[in-house]
């Protein structure tokens, strides 16, 4: 496993290195891997100066824009953190499986600001990684309808959500159903954080990423 794990470190650094990019040894510089349209391209964080980190579990997405400017706007890329996912794992803290998405590259190497949207699975059968913002905006169009017996330790993110949302009983999940009682299969809630880095648009092999 450790040898894996150096062979993903260093094929990262190389990849940076012929895009142009610095790998540094500030953990919320590290660029890591993310899907656009159902391919892995190379997402790497850049320096805004607060020194506050997004992150989800133990992961690092990226040092945090200023307090005043984390609100989602417009004109901002997207990332999305789909929990649970496939792509990033860690067998100490499963609940915070997660896979990562963005909805555009950028072009010529100039950095942009991204909005962060947590991707909350609600139903238990939605068991496909999602790997394309129309995956996950199609996931969260469509509905299902819990039993009477369903508990909220059954929705499969139900450690984020409730430390994202507040969520920890059936009832919080009132403010996500229809009048039918139905639930969106995926919830996507801005996380009111952003970030600015580049994404590259050359895809790059998708290497099993174990914390």
């Amino acid at each position: 496993m450790l040898n894996r794990h150096t062979r993903t470190v260093s094929k990262l650094a190389l990849l940076a290195a012929g895009m142009g990019m610095t790998v540094t040894a500030h953990p919320a510089l590290k660029p890591f891997l993310v899907y656009h349209d159902g391919t892995y391209i190379l997402f790497a964080p850049e320096v805004t100066g607060t020194r506050r980190t997004a992150r989800v579990g133990s992961w690092e997405l990226g040092e945090r824009l200023s307090a005043i400017d984390e609100n989602p706007r417009d004109p901002r890329l997207n990332l999305y953190v789909v929990v649970p996912g496939g792509q990033y794992s860690s067998r100490e803290h499963p609940e915070y499986n997660h896979t990562l998405v963005v909805n555009k590259y950028t072009v010529d190497g100039k950095p942009r600001e991204w909005d962060i949207f947590w991707c909350l699975v609600l139903d238990p059968s939605l068991n496909e990684d999602l790997e394309s913002e129309r995956a996950l905006l199609v996931a969260a169009h469509e509905r299902f309808q819990t039993p009477d017996t369903f508990e909220i330790r059954q929705v499969p993110s139900y450690t984020v959500m409730a430390e994202r949302l507040r969520v920890t009983t059936v009832g919080g999940l009132k403010h996500f159903r229809k009048k039918d009682g139905s639930l969106p299969r995926l919830l996507i809630v801005p996380a009111n954080l952003a970030v600015r880095a580049t994404a590259g648009r050359e895809p790059v092999g998708p290497p099993y990423v174990e914390q």
